[in-house]
């Protein structure tokens, strides 16, 4: 079933006329988690306000379960949308008690009371309902915003930034946790995220933004072992990239592109030369814990990144490297090469 269904929709600020958006076109289903990814300026947060009735768009149709939110004739308010959201900054009322925070949108619940305290005990604080946002902790404020956003059984839930709040240590835990919540509520979920590690581990599909319009889309995988742009590819891990002058000096038949990618974990080596090897010089060596990364240099200058077992390190200072054609990937110019 489509939680979500939006077509033509373009978007513009009168300021510089630019579209945010253009001719913009996506679709939710029922339970799916979808990550927003893209630069900053890409229309992220542009497109929650849009769902959410935050902004009007220029053109275009929004519906949310079947039912027709925005269009040239029809606009329904933020209130009546049906849809939770998780503000950045988690926008909790100061001079509200948490249950009356979460609260704040169940006037027309009939037991408001009992699902102020079952959301409470869904976030795990059921015992703070009466303290005050600034006695609670940046996780637990975070739970909370979570729950008011849940509180009214939302069709759709919106998370801008969620964790750009917390530090690294904390997020990974209050990440974990709060998609075990929203999984479990089975409601429909998008959220934008600058982090590679919450768009792999949190959602079941990924759409890349690019100056108004989404320039790819599919699962971690899908994206991550064949990325549309360069971009893209670096978004999910280290990548080396060569333009195509550079990349004839290795002599690898592939088809004509702009650039050629690997990434250093999959570029192979040996202390001897081999077949289709190329000698490299080390010049640099970084310690990562469990794996050990080396900046080469061969003999056209040429830099390249690769990765090793952190037990097993490289000893001397040559090396032949290989690029296993099977995991090269192609790059063309006509695809958008914007940054992620």
């Amino acid at each position: 079933m489509t939680v979500l269904n939006i077509k033509g929709v373009t978007k513009s600020y009168k300021l510089d006329q630019k579209h945010v958006l253009s001719n913009f076109n996506f679709t939710l289903e029922k339970g799916e988690i979808c990550a927003i990814i893209g630069e900053s300026g890409a229309g992220k947060s542009t497109l929650l306000k849009l769902i959410a009735g935050l902004e009007t768009s220029d053109s275009g149709t929004i519906v949310i379960d079947g039912k027709t939110v925005e269009s040239a004739s029809k606009f329904i308010a933020a209130e009546n949308r049906g849809i939770g959201f998780v503000f950045q900054d988690f926008a909790l009322f100061p001079h509200m008690s948490i249950k009356k925070n979460i609260g704040y949108g169940l006037s027309q619940f009939p037991d408001k009371t009992a699902r102020v305290s079952e959301v409470l005990r869904m976030v795990g604080l059921e015992s703070h309902g009466d303290r005050y946002p600034d006695e609670l902790s940046g996780g637990e404020q975070q739970r909370i915003a979570l729950a008011r956003a849940l509180a009214p059984h939302p069709k759709l839930l919106l998370l801008d930034e969620p964790f750009s709040n917390l530090d690294s240590e904390l997020k990974s835990q209050i990440r974990n946790e709060l998609f075990e919540i929203i999984k479990g509520t089975g409601v429909s979920c998008i959220f934008v995220t600058h982090d590679a590690n919450d768009a792999i581990s949190l959602a079941n599909k990924i759409a890349v933004l690019d100056q108004g319009k989404v320039i790819q889309m599919g699962t971690s995988k899908e994206l991550f072992d064949q990325p549309l742009t360069p971009a893209i590819a670096r978004f999910f891990g280290g990548i080396n990239i060569f333009n195509y002058e550079d990349f004839q000096q290795f002599k690898i038949e592939l088809e004509k592109a702009d650039f050629y990618g690997i990434r250093p974990e999959q570029i192979e080596y040996s202390l001897k030369p081999e077949k289709k090897s190329y000698s490299a010089i080390i010049i640099r060596e970084t310690f990562h814990g469990l794996w050990r990364k080396y900046k080469v240099k061969l003999s056209n200058q040429i830099e390249v990144d690769m990765v090793v077992d952190a037990q097993v390190p490289i000893q001397g200072k040559e090396v032949f490297i290989t690029l296993p054609p099977e995991h090269l990937l192609i790059f063309h110019k006509n695809e958008r090469q914007g940054k992620v």
